[in-house]
C-alpha cells in the first residue's frame, strides 16, 4: 500500500502530465476525423476524453499499481462511433497506418460466448517518431488507448457503464437474464443494419450496371423504366447532368415534396427536366451560382413545371419569382 505522500506526489505529477494528454486527445482525433473522410467512411462521432484526477486515484488504488504513469494506457481516450461493423475492420487499418500501436484489443474474443457485453475494438497507440517535432513537442512517447465501436456497441457500452456491473458474478441473476436478452437483441439488431447496408449496396450495383448497359446500346429505356427512389433519382442525376456532382442531401428533400405517383418511373422524372429545360437554361445564366449540383437542375426544373412541388419545397424568393418569369419558356404537355 502506497504511503500517504505517495498519493499527494500522485495527484501533483498527474496535473502536470494533464494538459499533455489533452493536447494528445485532440490531436489524435484531428487525425482520425482527417483519415476516415479522406476514406469515406460514414461516422457519427469522433469524440476526446482525458481522465479526470478522481478516477485516476481511483483506479490506482483499486488496480494498485506501482508505477501508475507508467502502467496506465487509457488516460487519454479517443472514441471512433461508427453505424456498420463492417467498418471496424477498415477503422482498425487506418488506426494502424497512422499510429504506433502498442496494444490490440478484440472486445469480443475478450468476452467469450456466454458474457453480455459489447464487442467492439481497442487500440492503445502513440504518435510515434513520425509526428516529431514543433506542436507535438512532449506528447508522441505518451499512450491514447482509442475505442472504435459500432452505434449499437456504444449504447451497450454506455448501459453497462451506468449501470456499474463489472462482472458476470456480481450482477443480480434477474438483471444479468435482463441485460443478456438486450444483449442478444442488439447483436440481432446490428446483423440487420449490416444486412440492409449490403442489400442497398447491391440495389446501388444493380442500377449502375442498367445504367452502363443503357449507356452501352445507346438506348435510356431501361434504365429510365426504373421507379422513382433515392438511389435512382442519385443514378440518375448524374446520368442527367455528369459534370455535375450530385448531392445526396438535397435528394431526400426532393423526395420528401415529390408526389411519386406523378413520377412513378425515372422517365416521367426526365420527360418534366426536358420540358422545364429552356426556363432552366435562362435561369441558370442569370444566377448560375445556385447550379452547383445535379440536384439543383432536377429540383428546379419541377418547380417550374409542377405547381404541387413548388409549393412544398422551400425555394427561395428569388426562385420563385424565376418561376413566374421564365414559366413561358417551359415546353408544353403535348
Amino acid at each position: 500500500m502506497a504511503a500517504e505522500a505517495d498519493w499527494v506526489a500522485y495527484r501533483k505529477r498527474y496535473g502536470e502530465l494533464k494538459p499533455l494528454y489533452r493536447r494528445l486527445a485532440s490531436e489524435v482525433v484531428e487525425m482520425m476525423r482527417s483519415r476516415l473522410k479522406a476514406a469515406g467512411i460514414d461516422l457519427v462521432t469522433v469524440s476526446s476524453r482525458v481522465k479526470n484526477t478522481d478516477s485516476v486515484m481511483e483506479k490506482i488504488t483499486r488496480k494498485q499499481y506501482q508505477d501508475p504513469f507508467l502502467q496506465m494506457t487509457d488516460l487519454a481516450g479517443v472514441r471512433v462511433v461508427c453505424p456498420y461493423e463492417a467498418d471496424l475492420v477498415r477503422i482498425g487499418e487506418i488506426v494502424e497506418g497512422a499510429f504506433e500501436v502498442r496494444e490490440r484489443i478484440d472486445k469480443a474474443a475478450a468476452l467469450g460466448t456466454d458474457r453480455m457485453g459489447y464487442q467492439g475494438r481497442a487500440f492503445v497507440v502513440e504518435l510515434g517518431a513520425a509526428y516529431a517535432g514543433g506542436r507535438y513537442e512532449g506528447i508522441t512517447a505518451l499512450p491514447c488507448e482509442i475505442q472504435v465501436r459500432t452505434i449499437l456497441q456504444d449504447a451497450w457500452a454506455v448501459i453497462d457503464h451506468q449501470l456499474v456491473y463489472k462482472s458476470k458474478d456480481a450482477t443480480p441473476t434477474r438483471v444479468r437474464r435482463d441485460l443478456n436478452n438486450v444483449g442478444s437483441l442488439l447483436e440481432i439488431a446490428q446483423g440487420i443494419f449490416d444486412s440492409i447496408r449490403e442489400k442497398r449496396s447491391d440495389y446501388i450495383r444493380e442500377i449502375a450496371q442498367v445504367e452502363d448497359e443503357s449507356r452501352r446500346r445507346g438506348d435510356p429505356t431501361r434504365f429510365l423504366s426504373q421507379p422513382v427512389d433515392l438511389d435512382t433519382v442519385l443514378a440518375y442525376a448524374r446520368w442527367k447532368f455528369p459534370e455535375l456532382p450530385a448531392s445526396e442531401k438535397l435528394t431526400q428533400s426532393l423526395l420528401r415534396d415529390l408526389d411519386v405517383r406523378a413520377y412513378p418511373t425515372l422517365e416521367h422524372l426526365n420527360a418534366a427536366v426536358d420540358r422545364a429545360a429552356p426556363a432552366v437554361a435562362v435561369y441558370r445564366s442569370e444566377m448560375p451560382g445556385w447550379f452547383k449540383s445535379s440536384t439543383d437542375f432536377l429540383t428546379k426544373s419541377l418547380g417550374f413545371v409542377d405547381q404541387d412541388f413548388r409549393r412544398r419545397h422551400g425555394f427561395a424568393q428569388p426562385t420563385r419569382d424565376a418561376f413566374q418569369r421564365f414559366g413561358h419558356l417551359v415546353v408544353p404537355l403535348t
